[in-house]
């Protein structure tokens, strides 16, 4: 009994190290998050708190794992277009990379970018809500809204607004064109 209690307790220890662990790198990966949102766009308080909240996304799906951690990962990846194209579309448009404060509001071009793209990815999650587990596309949606929103919420609420909208109708439409393509 004595030598299974051991092996029970070692084997238990070794699980919760790989869990914290995958939490860890959630983190590190937000931290990665935070400095290229400070080199590529203004910072505000909004940005802290959506980097915090990117922050305990990662860690807690990390943590869960399975689904929870695969899905958090592949809307980190669908996030980086939606999180970069602000700052390419303004590097072209004006001749340098880092994003301004925006005083007047978002400029059209910025708001077109940051729904376009947020919709793109929207529409790849919503295809791959068919083929993966529910937990994996709400880890996706989850990640990739919060990563998105580091580079367009940068240009105000419109960003912000063009990015929830894009990503809750890319994902719709995405869902509803594979549930055709699966009824035909």
């Amino acid at each position: 009994m004595e030598r299974s209690d051991r092996a029970l307790a070692s084997a238990r220890h070794a699980y919760d190290t790989a869990r914290t662990l995958s939490a860890g790198r959630g983190l590190v990966l937000a931290g990665a998050f935070a400095v290229l949102a400070v080199g590529l766009h203004r910072t505000t308080h909004a940005t802290w708190i959506v980097v915090a909240a990117l922050a305990v996304v990662l860690a807690a799906f990390g943590w869960r794992g399975g689904a929870f951690r695969r899905g958090g990962l592949a809307g980190m990846l669908a996030g980086l277009p939606v999180f970069l194209a602000p700052t390419i579309v303004f590097g072209i448009l004006h001749g340098r990379l880092q994003c301004p404060d925006c005083p007047l509001g978002p400029t059209p071009a910025c708001i077109a970018t940051c729904f376009g793209t947020s919709a793109l990815v929207g529409i790849a999650i919503g295809f791959a809500a068919r083929r993966e587990s529910a937990r994996f596309v709400i880890a996706a949606l989850a990640s990739a809204l919060l990563v998105g929103l580091l580079g367009c919420a940068t240009t105000g609420l419109g960003g912000a607004l063009g990015i929830v909208a894009g990503v809750a109708a890319g994902g719709v439409t995405g869902w509803l064109v594979q549930g055709r393509a699966a009824h035909a």
